[in-house]
């Protein structure tokens, strides 16, 4: 289940997505299950993805 996050409310900045027919029917499967908005599931989504991504260190390049 997902838990609302308050940093997620009002989102104002829209952008234009395209997804896959299998992503488009798993958000919306998962929005009508859980309650949410399509465009909640998507940011809890990416807000998740945010929160697990670890940077990897470049190596400096030599001049």
């Amino acid at each position: 289940m997902f838990a609302i996050d308050k940093t997620l409310l009002k989102p104002n900045i829209p952008r234009t997505v395209r997804f896959t027919p299998i992503l488009y029917d798993w958000i919306t499967e998962v929005s009508e299950k859980e309650g949410l908005s399509f465009n909640q599931v998507v940011l809890l989504c990416c807000k998740n993805a945010k929160d697990q991504y670890v940077e990897t260190e470049t190596p400096n390049e030599k001049e």
